[in-house]
């Protein structure tokens, strides 16, 4: 019986030999591991216990022992069948390997087990912890078939509370596994700053897209305009990422959208917000908030194809390994954010507005293009962007 499809095979070219399989009890598994272990075991006392019986802290040891050697031959737990009352495990001459394969083997076993093992049943806290959790798995599923898009189906309870507009948020975490964010926690920080209930959808592994009331988050807008109320959205989204920057370690990435009405736009939104942060982390490596509409051209350079980029660097770029040093680059961004204004970007950068020029005269030199005239300059940002997105020369 293969419990691990393949794993026996490769373990057997590494060691060159073959591995013998044997179904044990799991009562023969751990007489063998207390004789090993230096117990005295026989079949009336153990441990001057009568009938033979092992206390079930004893047993459990017993039966997690990974391996058993005998001398002559060394044997490995492969599974354990605790319905049947059977061990699997795969043996072998005790000469054919080293300690130190041992171990490798011991280990390749374990983690292809715990792969393998049927994922634990998710107990929920409450109702609607489960209702958010339905309505996350639903959306993932649309994340996976991009073709048409849904509305919010009837049968996910929580719908009701999508009826309305809402700001949808993205967060993405990077965080050590000893760090990792429970939403439960996410979500009381959460509303903490937003100072009201939320609509926090877990989306799998830290991932997770929010809705939030628009009053709540541009509050009286002093000019009702997309743009004012864009620029206020982005404070905003400053103000929230440093306050989950500074409640965990990691690297956190966060992007939103302009209100939209979630029973029928919560697909389509999310995928708008998840490419937004995809684009983001492709193009600007430093930065950390990723809006769709500060991302316009970088999303056109994304949707051409490689082969079309390189031949654009390889035709354009006379010398593109200048973008790999650090200054160059932050001057050339800095530049561009700036709308090619000389002594603005000379204040960001904290230099004299000589020292800009200097610069700018150096990768002229370099690169053949002058990035303070405009068709320059839309040339040699097309350049980097493409030279980003494929980090090829």
């Amino acid at each position: 019986m293969m419990i691990i499809p393949g794993l026996k095979q490769q373990i057997e070219t590494v060691i060159g030999t073959t591995l013998d399989e044997y179904e044990v009890t799991i009562e023969e598994w751990e007489e063998s591991a207390a004789k090993l272990f230096n117990h005295n075991y026989d079949n009336s006392t153990y441990n001057g216990k009568p009938g033979g019986q092992l206390s079930e802290p004893e047993r459990v040891t017993y039966t997690e022992a990974r391996s058993l050697s005998t001398g002559e031959r060394i044997y490995f737990k492969v599974g354990v069948n605790a319905k049947e009352g059977n061990i699997i495990c795969w043996g072998c001459s005790t000469e054919a390997i080293t300690r130190e394969t041992k171990g490798l083997i011991e280990l390749l076993i374990l983690n292809y087990t715990e792969a393998s093992l049927e994922e634990t049943p998710v107990v929920y806290e409450s109702d609607r912890e489960q209702q958010l959790a339905e309505l996350g798995q639903w959306l993932v599923q649309q994340m996976n078939d991009p073709s048409q898009y849904e509305s919010v189906p009837e049968h996910l309870s929580i719908k009701v509370e999508l009826n309305t507009e809402k700001i949808p948020f993205l967060l993405q975490c990077e965080t050590p596994d000893a760090h990792r964010i429970r939403s439960k926690e996410l979500n009381k920080l959460l509303e903490s700053y937003f100072g009201e209930v939320i609509i926090l959808i877990p989306m799998g592994e830290q991932e997770w897209v929010f809705l939030a009331d628009e009053e709540i988050v541009m509050g009286e807008v002093e000019e009702d305009t997309v743009e004012a109320r864009k620029d206020l959205l982005n404070a905003f989204c400053l103000g929230l990422y440093e306050l989950v920057a500074s409640e965990w370690a990691g690297v956190f990435h966060l992007s939103a959208l302009l209100p939209c009405h979630p029973v029928t736009q919560l697909a389509p939104a999310t995928a708008l917000l998840q490419e937004s942060v995809q684009l983001g982390r492709a193009f600007h490596v430093a930065q950390h908030i990723h809006l769709p509409w500060n991302l316009q051209l970088e999303q056109v350079v994304a949707s051409i194809p490689e082969q079309q980029r390189l031949r654009f660097i390889k035709d354009t770029g006379k010398d593109t390994t200048i973008f790999n040093d650090s200054e160059t680059l932050t001057t050339l961004e800095t530049f561009f954010s700036l709308d090619c204004n000389v002594s603005e970007t000379a204040k960001r950068l904290f230099i004299h507005r000589n020292t800009l020029v200097y610069r700018l005269d150096k990768i002229k030199q370099e690169i053949g293009y002058d990035v303070r005239s405009f068709e320059n300059a839309v040339l040699v940002r097309l350049l980097l962007l493409m030279y980003k997105v494929t980090k090829k020369l």
